[in-house]
């Protein structure tokens, strides 16, 4: 058996027992890689030595605990800006808009990157900068994330400040609006947060589906028409939200 060979069964066989969190008998294990109980054996005795591969009590085989120290490591050390650096570029060039990265923190919006459009725009945001959550398009997809009782902990907390006319006042059209962000996959900040600024936003979602940040689009509403945001750009943002989350270990349902 070549060492080549010998590496490629070895992450076959860890690509399978991931498919069985309760474990697979050898020889299942040995029939859906096509090779001999004795070969799948010398592979496993190699990958339990190393702690990649455990026997549960009734004799079948699972990942060990090698593989979650492995992942805990990346993970941990997965930038959220650098993964998401080149959607960003992408985006703004494709856009011809500012583009934003975002994430909360105590209750609040926190733009953690940002690339800037080559066209005339004067807006509120700045690396570092804070805002509300209800009144964002990157705040309210960051909080679909939210449970019912964290949304109403943030509304007691930070209350619902009017920006706008037409700023979210009230819990139950606050929810409504969840409830179709989810659905539709993408929010809209509607001139909530400042007048003649419209944006787009959708959120990102690492390996345990969890909603850690999002990205946005945001401009003048005589560029940013309705048509446009709810068309073209929610095709592109719905794509790269998907691709940084993907990035994090994201699987899709």
């Amino acid at each position: 058996m070549s060492q080549v060979q010998s590496v490629e069964r070895t992450f076959t066989i860890l690509e399978l027992l991931a498919q069985y969190p309760n474990g697979i008998r050898i020889t299942e294990l040995a029939s859906e890689m096509d090779l001999a109980k004795s070969t799948v054996h010398r592979l496993l005795k190699t990958l339990s030595n190393r702690g990649y591969v455990q026997q549960t009590h009734n004799g079948h085989y699972q990942l060990g605990i090698q593989c979650l120290v492995l992942a805990s490591s990346l993970l941990n050390d997965l930038d959220i800006r650098s993964l998401a650096k080149d959607s960003l570029e992408l985006l703004a060039a494709s856009s011809k808009e500012v583009v934003h990265l975002c994430i909360h923190d105590r209750q609040e919006v926190v733009y953690v990157d940002k690339v800037e459009s080559n066209q005339t725009i004067r807006m509120y945001s700045q690396i570092g900068k804070r805002a509300y959550m209800h009144c964002t398009g990157v705040g309210k997809a960051l909080l679909t994330g939210f449970k019912e009782q964290e949304i109403e902990q943030l509304i007691t907390d930070k209350g619902l400040p009017v920006f706008t006319d037409t700023t979210i006042t009230t819990k139950e059209k606050l929810l409504e609006e969840l409830d179709m962000i989810k659905e539709s996959g993408y929010a809209i900040d509607e001139q909530e947060h400042e007048n003649g600024i419209r944006c787009i936003a959708a959120p990102i979602y690492d390996y345990s589906g969890k909603v850690v940040a999002a990205i946005s689009i945001a401009g003048p509403i005589d560029r940013m028409t309705k048509e446009r945001v709810n068309g073209e750009l929610a095709v592109e943002i719905k794509k790269h939200s998907a691709r940084i989350s993907s990035k994090l270990g994201y699987v899709s349902n």
